[in-house]
């Protein structure tokens, strides 16, 4: 008879959990031989719902992470616009019209907030997502004078660096590392037909990995 409290406390346990921290429990970011930059991410955060942000910054999509916690385990939810409801248990909210460049964006994932760059935060690119919870997204902007401007250059702790001119024999702004995971390609040593396509990709892990 014990056993419903110890599980409703674990339930609560576990909500508090989610609205207090967030963690990336695996990362998988998207390239391309004929693109710069990043594709797509894709997070899965503390292994309950699974975000996808596009190579403009924005969600895309949201889902239930496989293999999610039972306790977040159910169908996905549409209202009559078509906008997500509800997701591993956690209801979505939206930026109302009044929040300007938000508007329409995801603002609440259950207790945890998302937040994209307004007008207020002077050199950002307006608009790319901010934070997920506690998960900060920093964008190289006009400080950082070899990179792109408004490309990615961390998400959390995952550090990002591109070929820039310092790098004279390799395809410019083509993502050089992703945390651990090195990517080389081919350069102006190999047959023009290839150059700038991938040539590796090494260092993937669990949690952090790259893919074409």
């Amino acid at each position: 008879m014990k056993s419903k409290p110890i599980l409703m406390l674990g339930l609560l346990l576990c909500f508090s959990l989610i609205a207090k921290s967030q963690t990336i429990t695996s990362a998988h970011f998207r390239i391309s031989d004929t693109e710069k930059g990043i594709r797509s991410v894709e997070l899965t955060i503390n292994n309950i719902f699974t975000v996808g942000l596009s190579a403009n910054g924005n969600i895309s999509y949201v889902h239930e992470a496989e293999g999610a916690l039972p306790d977040y385990i159910s169908d996905l939810e549409y209202d009559d616009d078509s906008d997500l409801k509800q997701v591993a248990n956690q209801k979505i909210e939206y930026y109302d019209h009044l929040d300007n460049s938000k508007s329409g964006k995801i603002k609440w994932i259950g207790a945890v907030k998302i937040d994209y760059y307004d007008n207020f935060d002077l050199q950002a690119p307006l608009g790319k997502i901010k934070s997920i919870g506690n998960i900060k997204f920093v964008y190289n902007n006009d400080y950082n004078i070899h990179d792109k401007f408004g490309t990615l250059k961390s998400i959390g702790d995952i550090q990002i660096a591109y070929n820039n001119a310092f790098d004279i024999h390799d395809p410019e702004d083509k993502v050089k590392s992703i945390g651990n995971v090195k990517i080389a390609y081919f350069n102006s040593f190999d047959a023009q037909r290839l150059f700038g396509k991938v040539k590796s990709i090494k260092g993937n892990s669990k949690k952090v990995y790259v893919t074409k």
